[in-house]
């Protein structure tokens, strides 16, 4: 698998916990929406999907910061320009085409694959991101307005606090079960083996003549 260096070109946070990650994009290098490439550092390697087009500038990722993780650490003291050596693209968790309506199930950063779908022209879609609170919707804008329905699923929303507009109180699981309406979908699920698990168990139940495609993200 061929091996590049690359530089860091910024670095922000997109939500408590969660950093972006930008890095200057080599011309040779090419991936599909969805695809990952995988950090190699001192002693370890770490995967990560790109929320950005083949096409930008740089090459963008989504990173949850993990307390006394080792990527987390590093990644938090690198100096402006600070280099890092990467392999790929990987993966094959890519848009099929419109086969089949298509439902998009992202939990947390899960929703990497789906950012970098609709950043490169995908535009038609049900999007369920499930989160625990509001403000780790990252991406919420870009995904509302290129997708046909996107809609969160905020988990620990107070009985009494009003919720986002357009948002649906509990995890995904349950606006499935309780919401879609019967019928044969493309099902794209990125998130938690959990979660990965649970919505597979419901697709085999309620949605059964419909396709699977998963990413896990543990």
């Amino acid at each position: 698998m061929p091996r590049f260096r690359t530089r860091l070109v910024h670095r922000r946070w997109l939500a408590p916990g969660i950093l972006e990650l930008r890095l200057a994009r080599p011309e040779d290098v090419a991936f599909i929406p969805g695809q990952f490439l995988r950090f190699v550092m001192d002693g370890y390697e770490r995967d990560y999907t790109m929320v950005s087009a083949p096409d930008a500038a740089t090459i963008d990722f989504c990173i949850a910061v993990v307390d006394g993780g080792r990527f987390s650490s590093d990644i938090q003291k690198a100096g402006a320009d600070a280099s890092f050596q990467l392999t790929g693209p990987h993966g094959h968790f890519v848009f099929q085409g419109p086969a089949n309506p298509a439902v998009f199930v992202a939990t947390g950063t899960g929703v990497a694959p789906f950012v970098a779908f609709c950043r490169s022209g995908v535009d038609n879609g049900l999007l369920l991101h499930g989160v625990g609170t509001a403000d780790r919707l990252i991406y919420r804008d870009i995904l509302q307005s290129s997708l046909g329905d996107y809609v969160p699923c905020i988990s620990r929303i107070p009985e009494k606090m009003d919720r986002p507009a357009n948002a649906f109180r509990g995890r995904v699981t349950h606006y499935l079960e309780r919401q879609l309406k019967p019928g044969t979908y493309d099902f794209y699920l990125c998130g938690r083996g959990a979660m990965i698990r649970d919505v597979t168990a419901l697709i085999d139940q309620q949605f059964g003549d419909s396709r699977l495609f998963i990413e896990t993200y543990d």
